[in-house]
């Protein structure tokens, strides 16, 4: 009888530590709207839960950002990123971006600056409500094609 409590008691305490365990793990997977300067955004992707929780809602943000390295497109985060009207206005700077940021800017034209280990790439977007803008940020490589579709990356890159 005595080893049977111990058997139950070591059942019960890591039956507990397990559900702690998801707790936390799913805890660390949530994905927040959040407010910039003057834009809402959604940033995340970080594992498989992220991923796919960015592509469910990823048809109620106008401006998709993805941010990745080397030739097999390997997903990134703690990427430097600010966005700018065309007034040079800041409407998002973020210290810590990616892999997926999802932007709600208001029509226009946007310059995006994306750095990652001290080598920035600038883009430049226009934003309308008709369609999407789905832009690529990639070091070290040739990404040619989005890693979710295989469609071509968008977005025009333009100088500093």
């Amino acid at each position: 009888m005595f080893k049977n409590k111990h058997a139950i008691l070591a059942t019960a305490f890591l039956t507990l530590t397990m559900l702690f365990s998801g707790l936390v793990i799913a805890q660390v997977s949530v994905v927040e709207e959040q407010q910039g300067q003057k834009a809402k955004y959604v940033n995340g992707g970080i594992g498989d839960d992220q991923t796919r929780y960015m592509q469910s809602i990823a048809k109620n943000w106008p401006l998709h950002l993805m941010f990745s390295q080397l030739k097999a497109n390997e997903f990134i985060a703690a990427v430097n990123l600010l966005i700018v009207d065309s007034r040079d206005t800041t409407f998002l700077q973020l210290d810590s971006a990616g892999p997926l940021t999802y932007v709600q800017l208001p029509p226009g034209t946007y310059r995006i600056t994306a750095s990652h280990q001290g080598e920035s790439q600038t883009r430049k977007v226009t934003i309308n409500s008709k369609n999407r803008s789905d832009v690529h940020f990639h070091w070290k490589g040739s990404a040619k094609s989005d890693p979710f579709d295989g469609k071509p990356l968008g977005g025009s890159q333009v100088p500093g």
